[in-house]
């Protein structure tokens, strides 16, 4: 491999170290670690589903999602309800101050991130997503 050729592989891990930490910060004050955050953005977005679909949704391991969701039932940002079709299968779910903590949280966010964003113009940010999408699913796709 070339120089040039691991360049772009740098440049895309710099950029996400980049941009966890920002979201890191987006956060701060709120209460809520990147990793439950996401949980409750999937949940407020997508709506109800089990900790196995949450999964492919947020990406977090297995024995992590465990910790996070009970963390936001302690907390009761969440519940697990019975699934009626499957009593061993637990469906998650939003409650009001769950709901409620969410968009205080995001409103503050999202105007940090696209703050970031607002560096590239719509035409490029258009072009990068549609860039990563070809490259994500090429990637899972050879997996």
């Amino acid at each position: 491999m070339t120089e040039n050729n691991l360049k772009m592989l740098i440049v895309l891990f710099k950029t996400q170290k980049n941009l966890n930490k920002h979201i890191k910060k987006s956060l701060v004050g709120s209460g809520l670690p990147v990793n439950e955050f996401a949980v409750l953005e999937s949940l407020y977005n997508k709506g109800d589903m089990t900790v196995s679909e949450l999964i492919n949704y947020v990406l977090i391991p297995n024995s992590s999602m465990t910790y996070v969701v009970s963390r936001l039932v302690n907390k009761e940002y969440i519940k697990e309800v019975n699934n009626p079709k499957d009593q061993r299968v637990k469906i998650l779910t939003l409650t009001d101050l769950g709901r409620a903590i969410f968009i205080k949280t995001y409103e503050k966010h999202y105007q940090h991130m696209r703050a970031q964003f607002d560096q590239l113009t719509k035409d490029e940010e258009a072009t990068l997503v549609e860039l990563l999408k070809k490259l994500g699913r090429s990637l899972e796709e050879s997996l």
